[in-house]
């Protein structure tokens, strides 16, 4: 028989062990709920860390993305000591990616020092060298074309890769820096560049600069091997007389025209029309009949000008029936002519507009009344196929497809 001790003992040990647990499963939860609040505000606090990151990122135009780069310190390399790290890419060990890396996070570095960098830019400019970094399938812009980009993903050589470190310093230090370089540069990729980058921050500023210092070099005799940046120097040369629309230099570009080898310059070729328009068709068309010319086949250039305005002037009309008759091109050349009619002259075959019905109407107008007298069945059939193009074209402006 149980003694009234022993019962009140069993009976506070009933009540204390759900209370014990009940405490127990507090406390761990209390613990789980504060370890959920020191994750949240951890999560937090990174999330506000990359949003201040992508905001600075997006708040400096054209900054080279870099990932993964340790923030600048203030008491790290200075920028003298940077820039001999990046001539040091040109023979450095490692594959093309890790230089391109390696590249873009010293011009980060350059980039944070602002200002004081460009001292010592400038003294390595004084010194006229460059560095080819040789990054070939890292930077889709090798080469350059005409149309120079004002970006790009990995620079192709020290030189512009510091010429664009000090167009993002930006400041009135930076614009004197450039236009310094821009009157004493020696090539024609570089002062494109240049050009391009002052007209976007001092609009017409430098025209007299660039325009004088595109012609200088243009008088020059044609380059030949240096670097793969060099190759198209001329058409960067003319791309500044384009973008300031500069016609002094159509005199001097006519005598061009022809090579010493006879064939066709065509970045002069490009120049005339951009500058003279149709006014280049009497040009080409006294080209084409010059005794230097001693190919036939390669006249082909000045047929093509004269593609560009037929069926908008009579003088291209009558020039380009003279190019697409003359059996001295190549079977190719003249199918190729005839059958770009849908294309040359057009600002955009692809997004065509009712402005461009009226031209198309006029090389309808114009394959109609050749093709029935057509030179050989090369012709013929160029006639025929540009025919059924340029019917689609106008059918797509004048039919298009009910609204959905």
């Amino acid at each position: 028989m149980k003694t009234p001790l022993v019962v009140g003992l069993v009976a506070a040990l009933a009540i204390a062990a759900p209370l014990t647990g009940w405490l127990v499963h507090r406390q761990m939860q209390t613990a789980h709920e504060s370890e959920l609040a020191a994750q949240q505000a951890a999560w937090e606090q990174e999330r506000a860390a990359h949003a201040a990151a992508l905001k600075a990122a997006k708040s400096r135009k054209a900054a080279p993305v870099v990932t993964s780069v340790a923030p600048v310190n203030a008491a790290g390399p200075g920028a003298a000591e940077i820039i001999t790290a990046l001539r040091a890419l040109q023979s450095g060990e490692g594959s093309p990616t890790r230089r391109g890396r390696a590249a873009i996070h010293h011009c980060e570095r350059l980039i944070a020092l602002g200002a004081a960098a460009l001292p010592a830019i400038a003294e390595f400019f004084a010194r006229d060298e460059d560095v080819n970094f040789d990054l070939s399938g890292n930077n889709r812009t090798k080469g350059f074309r005409a149309d120079v980009t004002d970006e790009f993903l990995v620079p192709p050589s020290l030189r512009f890769a510091l010429l664009d470190v000090v167009r993002q310093i930006g400041g009135a230090a930076s614009e004197k820096l450039l236009a310094e370089i821009l009157g004493t540069t020696g090539r024609g990729v570089e002062l494109a560049w240049i050009a391009r980058a002052l007209q976007q921050s001092a609009p017409a500023k430098y025209r007299d600069i660039a325009v004088a210092g595109a012609r200088e070099l243009l008088e020059r005799p044609l380059a030949t091997g240096g670097s793969a940046l060099d190759r198209n120097d001329r058409d960067h040369l003319f791309s500044v007389l384009a973008m300031y629309g500069d016609t002094g230099y159509v005199t001097t570009a006519r005598t061009q025209l022809i090579q010493a080898d006879g064939a066709i310059d065509r970045s002069v070729l490009k120049y005339l029309q951009q500058s003279l328009g149709p006014q280049s068709v009497p040009v080409a068309a006294a080209a084409w009949n010059d005794p230097k010319l001693t190919d036939p086949a390669k006249k082909e250039p000045l047929a093509r000008l004269a593609l560009n305005f037929a069926g908008a002037d009579p003088q291209a009309n009558d020039f380009y029936v003279t190019a697409i008759n003359d059996m001295g091109l190549t079977k190719d050349q003249r199918s190729n002519l005839i059958e770009d009619l849908n294309e040359d002259g057009f600002s955009n075959p692809k997004n065509l507009s009712a402005s461009d019905l009226p031209l198309i109407e006029n090389r309808l107008a114009l394959i109609e009344q050749l093709a029935p007298s057509a030179a050989d069945e090369v012709n013929a059939a160029a006639f025929k196929e540009a025919h059924k193009d340029l019917m689609n074209m106008r059918d797509r402006l004048t039919q298009p497809p009910p609204a959905k």
